[in-house]
Formats: structure tokens, C-alpha cells, sequence
């Protein structure tokens, strides 16, 4: 009885375009991957392969696809820096184990050696009652599928960053904290909570919040091309607090792979201590607006 949540994310713009693939313990790879390209807008008619963390082509092991896998059987294994399996004999439960795989580790996954589709899973839960022989299917999703997959990929820095309501409240770069907290004001904003807050000669500016529409919750990043959504929260059937404490779920969660993803860069291992470091500006912050219990 286990099924296991993977946020597969597009490599080029893995803010914009994400898919949470669930799929039981006892379902293959290949099943896996089955799940993928029909929802990112891609077909199947590539060789691919399932590799450990983001190494892609550099991984210690590759989960081929059948067809690459049966057609290799008569390389030479001497010559391979690589250990090879067949994605359509390996299930995802064995996947996890072989890789020691624990919450928010990584996969990746490259489509079409020609183009390079590469897409990166985030182990983001382990769920104990699901069903092993759960078939893989979408559960939660951000961004519109590939439009033509025989352009080059990348990331479509045309047209704007954030949806409505976020244009008509937020300016292009770094906001003023005072400011943000003055959003608030705005009969269409619920909560405002600056999660990464810089001292400048100006004051502090934030470069990091969540904001609480009545419906809608997001967590924003100001990375280098602007104001980005890193996490946007479905606030139907949801009391304000309900929808604030999933608020805060998502931005504990970003906090945890935002070390990942410095840890990968750097080399450096960053444990709960600073991932627990990040979360100061959102416990004062719910502290401050009496949601203390929240914590």
C-alpha cells in the first residue's frame, strides 16, 4: 500500500510549467513516463531515459525506454560508465530504493535525444494508504502544455509573467515591506507575508511573499526577469484559515527546495536547521496576525 507524488517540472522554467504525477509502488517506470508526455504536450515516438537527480546524461544509472534498452543488449558493457535498466521491468517502488530516494530528492527525465525535452521529478510525498497498483495520473498542474514540441526548448519570456488580480497590486522588482503590508488594505487581498525581507539604504525590500486573495493564495520569487509564481493555492471549499494554513504548507515546501536546489549548486548538504533558518519572516509574520497556532 504505497503510491508515491512526483512534481515533474520542465527544466528551462520550472516555475511555470509543472505537473504532480501520482503512481502506485507496483507500476513500472514506463508506466510512468506514459503519464508524462501526453500532459506536457509531447508525443511518444523518442527514445527516453529516467536518470538519478539532475545529471541527465551524466547519470550513474539510466532507465531506458523498452526499445533503447533492447536494442543496447548487444553493446559492449565494458564501455559503459553507467549502470542501464529497463524502465518497462523496473516499477517505481524499486526505482525509489535503488536510488535511496527520500522527500524532495530528484529524478530526471530526458525525451528525445535530438531535442533534449528535459524534465526533472521532485519526490514530494510518500503516500502510505494509496493503492501500490495505482495507475499514474496528474493530481495538480501549473502552466499551459508545450505548444509545438519540435521548437527548440526554452522558456517564452514573452507576454506577462503574473495573471490578474497580481498585475494590478505589484510593481516589476522588489517591493518595500511597508508597502506590501499596505496591500493589505485592499479590499480584495486577505493576507500579505513577506517570507524574505533585504535591508537596503532605502529600508528593507522583500523579495519573497505569499498573498492571500479570498479564493486564491500565491508565493512569489523576484528572480532575475521579474515576479514569478512559484506556487499558486486553490482556495475552493477553504475558510480564510484553512486556505492560510495551505499558504504556509507551500511556502515551508518551496523553502525546503529552494536548499535542494543550493545544495546541488554548491555541493553543500543544507539540513532542517536552515531550512527551519528560512521560515522565520512567515512564523513572526502569523504570529503577528494572531495565527500563531499555525505554526
Amino acid at each position: 500500500m504505497t503510491a508515491y507524488r512526483f512534481r515533474v517540472k520542465f527544466d528551462p522554467d520550472p516555475t511555470s510549467l509543472w505537473r504532480d504525477i501520482v503512481g502506485g509502488a507496483d507500476r513500472t517506470i514506463a508506466e510512468f513516463q506514459s503519464a508524462i508526455n501526453p500532459v506536457f504536450g509531447l508525443d511518444q515516438g523518442h527514445l527516453w531515459f529516467v536518470g538519478d537527480d539532475e545529471d541527465y546524461w551524466d547519470s550513474a544509472v539510466k532507465y531506458q525506454c523498452q526499445q533503447e534498452y533492447e536494442e543496447s543488449l548487444g553493446g559492449d558493457p565494458v564501455l559503459r560508465t553507467e549502470r542501464i535498466e529497463n524502465a518497462g521491468d523496473v516499477t517505481i517502488g524499486e526505482m525509489t530504493r535503488q536510488l535511496g530516494l527520500e522527500q524532495y530528492d530528484r529524478i530526471c527525465y530526458l525525451y528525445d535525444y535530438g531535442d533534449e525535452w528535459r524534465f526533472y521529478g521532485i519526490l514530494k510525498e510518500v503516500l502510505s494508504d494509496e493503492s501500490s497498483d495505482i495507475e499514474p495520473a496528474v493530481v495538480n498542474e501549473k502552466g499551459d502544455p508545450i505548444n509545438d514540441q519540435y521548437d527548440p526548448p526554452g522558456i517564452d519570456e514573452s507576454g506577462p509573467l503574473l495573471p490578474d488580480p497580481l498585475y494590478s497590486v505589484l510593481p516589476e522588482t522588489a517591493v518595500p515591506v511597508a508597502d506590501l503590508r499596505e496591500l493589505e488594505e485592499n479590499e480584495d487581498i486577505v493576507h500579505v507575508i513577506p517570507l524574505l525581507s533585504i535591508e537596503t539604504g532605502f529600508g528593507a525590500v522583500c523579495e519573497r511573499f505569499a498573498i492571500q486573495f479570498e479564493e486564491t493564495g500565491y508565493v512569489l520569487e523576484n528572480f532575475q526577469q521579474g515576479w514569478q509564481i512559484v506556487e499558486e493555492v486553490d482556495g475552493a471549499n477553504k475558510t480564510e484559515e484553512e486556505l492560510l494554513a495551505a499558504l504556509a504548507d507551500a511556502v515551508r515546501e518551496w523553502h525546503a527546495e529552494i536548499a535542494e536546489i543550493s545544495g546541488a549548486m554548491t555541493g553543500q548538504h543544507f539540513g532542517e536547521e536552515t531550512v527551519e533558518a528560512m521560515h522565520v519572516e512567515l512564523e513572526a509574520e502569523l504570529e503577528r496576525k494572531g495565527y500563531g497556532h499555525l505554526l
